[in-house]
Parts: C-alpha cells; structure tokens; sequence
C-alpha cells in the first residue's frame, strides 16, 4: 500500500512539473509573440506621426518629406512645404488604421477625409481627373513644373476608394469619392496607344505634350490597370493588362517576374489582395514574394562587398542615397545598388516574408538605431560603409510602413478595399480566379534557319529572301534601355545557311542610324550582335569557347559595307573573312545582311544548338539607348553565365 502510494505521488509530481513546464513554454511562446506584436506597433505608431504631423488637416496634402531628429516647428524650411499627391492616398489610409488602432479619435479621422475629399472635389486643379504629382501643401497649388502623373493620381484614388467603404454609410464621403473616381479620363491618357501614359505636362501657353514613357512594363502600376479597366465612365481595354511586357528572370533558386527595386512588388499590394488568385500569368502575391527572398538573398551574397548588408539587413528600393534618390534594386532585373538599404522595404514585405521581415527591422533598431530612428522611427535609408544615415523620412515610405505592417497584423485594407465594387469589376473583367499560378521560367525561344534555294548575294538588297519567314524583335523583347515607339526602333530578323555559312538579314525600324566608334567599340552603334554558346554551358563572357561577334552598318563606307568585330576570340573579322556583309539605308532606318562562316561560330549546320541575336540602338538626337534580343537569360544570376535561345536548322 505505501508502494502505490509512493508510486501515485511520484506520478502527481511529474504531472505537476510537466504542466508547469508546459505553462512556461507557452507563457514564453505568448510573451515572445506579445513582444515582437508590440514592436511592429511601435514601428506603426511612430511611422504614422509622420502623417499627423506632417500635414494639413484642411487639405490633406502631405509633406512629400520631413526631417526626422527635429520638430516640425524647427524643420519648417521651404522645401517642406512640397506635398506629393500620392501621399494623400496613404494619409486617408493611414488615418483610418489609426482611428481602428485607437491612436486618435474616430471623430477627428472623420472630419479629415471628409475635408480631404471635399479639397479635391471643388478646389484641387485637375485635368481629366488627373493631379499634379507635386503641390503646395497648404493650397493644392501645383509646384515644381511637375506632371500630371497618372500613377500617383491613383494611389490617391486608392486611399479614397479605402475610405469610400470605410464610410459605406456616409452619403457625404460617397458623393465626393464616386466624383473623384469617375470624372477620372483614363481613356485620354493612354495618348490612343495600348498602354497608359505615365504622365502629361501642360503648355503654358495651351495644350500639353503627354510623356515619352508608357506603363508597358511590370511594375507598380497594376492598381493602376486594376482602376482603369474597371471604370464605370472611362474603361481601358482589358487587352492593355495582358500586352504589359513580364519578363520572367532568375537568381538563385527564385524565380519571378523581375523588376529590381522592391516598391514595385508592394505597392499595388497595399490595397489589392492579391492572395490565392491568378489571372492566368501568375499569382502576383506568390511573385512577391519570391522578390522579396531573391531581393534577401542578393544582399546577403554581397555582404562581402558592402557593409550595410548582413543576413537581417536587406532591402533594396527607390529611397534616399548618399549621392541622392536612386531607384536601387538587386538580381533578378538590372541590379544598381551601392550598400544602401532602406527599412520601408523589408516593412512593405511583411506580408510576404513575415518573420524575415520582422527580424530585419528589429536588427535595423537594436543595431543602428542610435542613428536610423527618430521621431517618426526609422528614418528613410542607410549606408554603413559610407558612414551615411539619413536625416529625413519620406512620406510614402513612410506609409508603407504603417499599411503593410497593419495589413499583416489585421488585414484592415485588403478587408475594405476589395468590397469596391469598382474594384472588383476590373479585376473580374481581366479574369482574375482563385488559386495560384507560380511563374516558372520560359522555355528558350525556337530561331529557325532555312537551307537556301538559291545562292545568297551580300548586298543588303534581301532579293534572295522569303520574307515571310522572319520573326520580330522589339520593346517586348527588351534587355534595357527605352524606346519610344516601333519607328524609334524595332527590327524583323530572317536567317539562312548553307553549308558553309550562316546567312543572316535584318530589317531596322530607326530614325537614327548611328555609327561613330571602331574595333572592340562597335557595340556602341547600331550593331547586329550574334551569340553561340557551342558548349551548352552558358554562354560567359570573354570565354575563347563562346562567340561573340558584332556587326554594324558603315555609314561612312562608300559602298555601304558594313564594320564587323568578335570579342571572345578577339578577333577582327576581316582579317580572315569570316564575315562578309552589306547594308542599305531606307525610309524607315537600314536592312543589314552578312554572311558568317559556321567556322567563326564555333557550330555546324545540324541538329540543334545554342544561339541567340540581338539588335542594339543609339540615338545620338536623344542620347537614348535600347537592346533587344530573342533570349539572353542569367543561368542563376550569380556567375555570369547567359542562357542563349535554340537555332534549328530545316
């Protein structure tokens, strides 16, 4: 008997040290949730001052910046008296999460929007429904012979739609946000084009020029299309949405559609909810954040390089810089960064990376904080090995901050935003569905060569061709650069062989036939380049294994012969005749035709092998630059290698 009692005490007692353990891990498992919860608050809170004191309560025009270690009264200098109209769409949000979070009254965030919307109603000058990017905070009054930016007018109708069904029950709030949304022209500024203008700038003396750039691209305009395509007065074709060029690139073992700096994988994201839903290209969630981990990963690989940069400090975006405001980003896409890192971007992807992100701003304030936060917490950017912190934050920086991080605590914008019915009528028509849609990389493009039937004379006149067997190479095929329209540049390339040589022809839409430089050089001109990879290892640069070999047409030759180059093998390619070509010049720019020797390019006329072309443009009126080509892909972004497109031959 005094066994079993002894054994059942026993028992009692672990049972008791069990729970109590147990009690304890979950106790610290509750405290370590309740800490991290109350960090992303205080990093909320501070952030959002900025747009308590930073604007007008009558206008709602908010400091496009502020200084961020002294008092508004101190910092009032005359620049500070900028506002940006995109700002105006995170300050309504903004006031809205703080009256939900409890930071100010609901009573005072009430008369501000109704304020802010009845300024823009009756006073704001617009065109067509479209603000000036940049005004005077306290009148609404355009500044710094600044755009009618399109992008920016809706990131303000974003805050207003949010407000709209915020205040559902509210007739006033309703009456100006259904005239600001629909009095919008976005038919007028896509210019009769199939994309939507960046922007307009007005003649002083009447009229207006609209922008040379176009929202052609992935990027932060899909609230932008999202609105458009939805209008119930003013639509655009949903054809515009699936025209907008998404080239697919890789770093590493991420995979997305590629545009470098991170705020434009965020910002449509504030108020769209793009969570389990495709439109038969991708999950644009998913790709996010896939951005975000290869935007992670390209900081970490360059640690060695660049101070700022360790395993829980990353993000590179638009922000400020010691040598001004740079658009920064990492691979996948064209990579510029310079050590800087900005704290908006591992916020604005906390939806996306959340412990990734939330680790990289408690590190950013246990480790710099002396210097990076301030009135408003973190200021805009850093640089470690430049010695340099920024003194000022920036207004929709800073509301980023504020409206990703109550997004992944409460999902507050997304809840509201996406019961518009507006809203939900563009993404409906563009045929957005449930479940996702990851983007994997494309399978390199097919190039076919075609035995010829007669024999080729290099003339540049393409007699011998059949041009109907050619493919186009354009904006849509575009490595960098910028071009205007297809008379700006745009080519068709046809290609023959026999057995000896590779015949290639090129048809040139451009208004500005460059050439000015010789030798190694000749990639600046107009230049035909082709590229083989005969290893299929990828294609590296300066790899005497690889080709390289470029051809220009020679302006200045009298019998219009044409300039011919190949790195790798550094080789002149008149020397020993390996490239024979001529050109022709005509209304709308030049047809280019060479013959190369299969023997200068490191293949044979059979089977299937590893080739790609490219066509550059200089345009020396502008000073503008472009390159197209058929495929030209980084293998993982990390060591150079080039994946080139398939040439078959029939």
């Amino acid at each position: 008997m005094i066994k079993q009692n002894v054994c059942l005490d026993i028992y009692i007692r672990s049972c008791v040290v069990v729970l109590v353990l147990l009690s304890l891990a979950f106790s610290k498992a509750w405290s370590k949730n309740e800490s991290e919860n109350e960090f992303l608050v205080m990093v909320q809170r501070k952030a959002f001052l900025y747009f308590e004191e930073c604007s007008n309560k009558e206008t709602g025009l908010v400091q496009d910046r502020a200084h961020n270690f002294k008092h508004p009264k101190e910092a009032r200098q005359k620049r500070y008296r900028i506002a940006s109209v995109a700002a105006t769409g995170y300050y309504l949000s903004a006031y809205i999460v703080a009256a939900e979070n409890g930071w100010v009254k609901k009573e005072e965030t009430h008369e501000r929007i109704i304020n802010c919307l009845r300024f823009f109603a009756n006073e704001v000058e617009h065109v067509n429904g479209f603000y000036y990017h940049f005004m005077d905070m306290d009148t609404g009054v355009r500044l710094w012979n600044s755009e009618l930016s399109s992008i920016d007018t809706a990131l303000f109708l974003a805050g207003v739609l949010f407000a709209k069904e915020y205040y559902a029950e509210d007739e006033e709030v309703q009456r100006f946000a259904t005239t600001l949304y629909e009095r919008v022209n976005w038919q007028w500024m896509t210019n009769k084009t199939d994309f939507l203008c960046m922007g307009w700038h007005p003649n002083p003396k009447g009229g207006g020029r609209f922008l040379k750039t176009y929202w052609d691209h992935y990027n932060e305009s899909m609230i932008l299309y999202i609105m458009a395509i939805g209008s119930p007065t003013y639509p655009v074709p949903v054809a515009s949405w699936f025209k907008i060029n998404r080239t697919i690139k890789r770093y590493g073992e991420h995979v997305c559609i590629a545009n470098a700096p991170l705020f434009v994988h965020q910002y449509s994201h504030i108020w769209v909810d793009f969570r389990n839903k495709n439109d038969g290209i991708a999950d644009y969630f998913e790709n996010s954040k896939v951005a975000t981990l290869a935007n992670r990963e390209f900081c970490i690989d360059n640690k060695e390089k660049f101070k700022t940069y360790e395993e829980n400090v990353w993000g590179l975006t638009a922000c400020d810089g010691p040598d001004g405001y740079k658009a920064y980003g990492g691979k996948p896409g064209h990579e510029h960064h310079d050590g800087t890192v900005a704290p908006t971007a591992a916020a604005g992807s906390i939806v996306f990376t959340p412990e990734l992100s939330r680790q990289a701003l408690l590190t950013m304030y246990e480790k710099h904080g002396e210097r990076l936060w301030g009135r408003y917490g973190f200021s805009d950017s850093f640089n470690v090995g430049r010695d340099w912190f920024a003194q000022d934050c920036i207004a929709i920086d800073q509301g980023t901050i504020v409206l990703m991080i109550e997004n992944f605590r409460s999902g507050l914008l997304w809840a509201y935003f996406m019961k518009n019915p507006w809203i939900a009528e563009g993404m409906e028509r563009i045929g957005f569905s449930g479940g996702t849609k990851i983007v994997t990389m494309p399978e390199p493009p097919r190039l076919i060569a075609y035995r010829t039937r007669e024999q080729i004379v290099i003339d540049g006149q393409l007699d011998e061709w059949d041009l109907s067997k050619g493919f186009s190479v354009d904006d849509m095929n575009m490595e960098y650069g910028s071009i205007n329209d297809a008379m700006d540049f745009s080519g068709k390339i046809y290609l023959q062989y026999d057995d000896a040589n590779l015949y290639v022809a090129v048809r040139v839409k451009d208004n500005d036939i460059v050439d000015e430089y010789e030798a190694e050089d000749i990639h600046r001109d107009d230049c035909l380049e082709i590229f083989t990879d005969p290893g299929a290892d990828g294609l590296r640069w300066g790899d005497p294994q690889d080709v390289q070999i470029g051809i220009v047409p020679n302006v200045k030759s009298t019998d219009y012969g044409v300039k011919s180059w190949s790195w790798f093998q550094k080789t002149d390619t008149k020397v020993n005749g390996t490239v024979v070509g001529a050109w022709s010049e005509n209304d709308y720019g030049y047809v280019l035709e060479a013959a190369i020797s299969f023997k200068a390019l490191l293949i044979e006329p059979k089977g299937k092998v590893h080739l790609s072309i490219s066509l550059h443009d200089q345009d020396d009126a502008d000073s503008s630059q472009a390159k197209v080509t058929t495929y030209f892909e980084e293998l993982n972004g990390k060591d150079g290698a080039r994946e080139l497109g398939y040439l078959i031959f029939e």
